[in-house]
């Protein structure tokens, strides 16, 4: 009976679940743990991939793969006669980096465009065994050249082969070219140096032309109208038999006052003796007969009166005036013409100050190391890139779950 009697022990319900937490994890918190496990092996996974990996290709690929590339290039700049690339006329572009109208930083700029155009590929393919040189098989697969490449594509192929910079604030211009032999790059960057300077040469020579086209349209048409005026006056002597009509004229003015003091002594010799004799007297008579011829002459010298090879008579006043016109247009061509002689002679001066040529300071040479392509620095710059964007885009995918949840 007192067995039956003894009381038995029974945990507290506390104590069972303080034991039973200390022993197994709830639900709520293993659920919490696996998604926390799950996205870091994600975020390892995701690291490897987006960074890791196209870093190791890419180093792959630039250690056993790329090609090596060598550069030759020149510097130069564009120079005028008249002081300079960068003269007083173009202050305000050495300041803001802006060329001014005319100046020779247009000039320059104008080559940036060229040493990448269709124009200088087709040059240098004339000259060179262009896509022979860029098809090499020491190129890699990434960076040799398709020769059988349209025009335009080999264009873009050559632009990732040329670097250019210029340096406005100085005028000087440099140009890079790359190739996959040191002779083959020393060889093209030699015809492009040849061609920017033809180029330059022609832009020179355009411009003379374009700065002396005016003049000389000017002399041409001054010396079309001397032409047409001695023409004319040359007809009018040849119509009128006449070289001079002012001369003739002179002449006869001076003709008409001899025949007025011819005139004036008979006159005088007949007031002289006509108190003396009589009128009918053959002294008076001869005298007036003299004095009337003389009246005749003078009348008819001064009526201007002349016959022409037609038998017509033409008042010498109206050749002296149809004359005067057309030596007064003769003077005024002439003065036209000497004047735009002068206009062309200083737009040639002008010109000849404005020319342009090529200044070069470094000429290519032969390269005796590839220092394309950059292994290390382009092998960080991809490891760098990489690392940017997956950080970039591990932000993004978090700021997309916190709002989800």
């Amino acid at each position: 009976m007192a067995d039956e009697k003894k009381p038995r022990l029974v945990p507290l319900p506390d104590q069972r679940e303080g034991q039973g937490r200390r022993l197994t994890p709830s639900p709520e918190e293993a659920e919490n743990s696996r998604p926390q496990g799950r996205r870091g092996q994600l975020l390892k996974a995701s690291f490897i991939l987006a960074v890791l990996l196209p870093t190791l290709l890419a180093a792959a690929y630039y250690l056993f793969v790329a090609a090596d590339r060598y550069a030759a290039g020149a510097g130069f700049s564009v120079r005028g006669m008249d002081g300079g690339g960068i003269g007083g006329g173009d202050l305000l572009g050495s300041f803001t980096g802006l060329a001014s109208n005319g100046s020779t930083n247009s000039d320059s700029y104008i080559i940036l465009n060229f040493l990448k155009s269709r124009d200088l590929v087709e040059k240098v393919e004339v000259q060179l065994p262009f896509r022979e040189i860029y098809s090499s098989p020491r190129a890699d697969f990434l960076t040799r050249m398709d020769p059988d490449l349209s025009i335009e594509h080999v264009v873009d192929y050559w632009s990732n082969r040329m670097r250019t910079t210029f340096d406005s604030t100085s005028g000087i211009l440099t140009f890079e070219v790359e190739a996959f032999t040191a002779q083959d790059a020393e060889r093209v960057a030699q015809s492009v140096l040849e061609e920017t300077k033809a180029l330059v040469n022609d832009l020179s020579s355009q411009a003379r032309r374009d700065a002396v086209a005016y003049a000389e349209s000017e002399v041409e048409r001054a010396e079309a109208r001397l032409r047409l005026a001695l023409s004319a006056l040359r007809t009018f002597r040849e119509t009128e038999r006449s070289i001079d009509p002012a001369a003739v004229a002179t002449m006869q003015m001076e003709l008409i006052g001899n025949l007025e003091m011819q005139r004036s002594g008979v006159n005088a010799r007949i007031a002289a003796i006509q108190g003396e004799v009589d009128q009918d007297s053959p002294s008076m008579r001869s005298l007036q007969r003299q004095e009337e011829a003389l009246q005749q002459q003078i009348q008819r010298l001064r009526s201007g009166i002349a016959v022409n090879q037609d038998g017509k008579e033409t008042a010498l006043t109206s050749q002296l005036a149809a004359y005067e016109t057309l030596e007064v247009e003769r003077n005024f061509a002439q003065q036209a013409y000497a004047s735009a002689l002068g206009s062309l002679e200083q737009a040639r001066v002008e010109a000849d100050r404005q020319q342009r040529y090529l200044a070069v300071y470094s000429k290519p040479s032969q390269p005796q190391y590839p220092i394309y392509p950059e292994r290390v620095l382009n092998t960080f710059l991809i490891f760098g890139g990489a690392a940017v964007f997956w950080g970039i885009g591990m932000l993004i995918v978090a700021s997309v779950r916190d709002h989800l949840i």
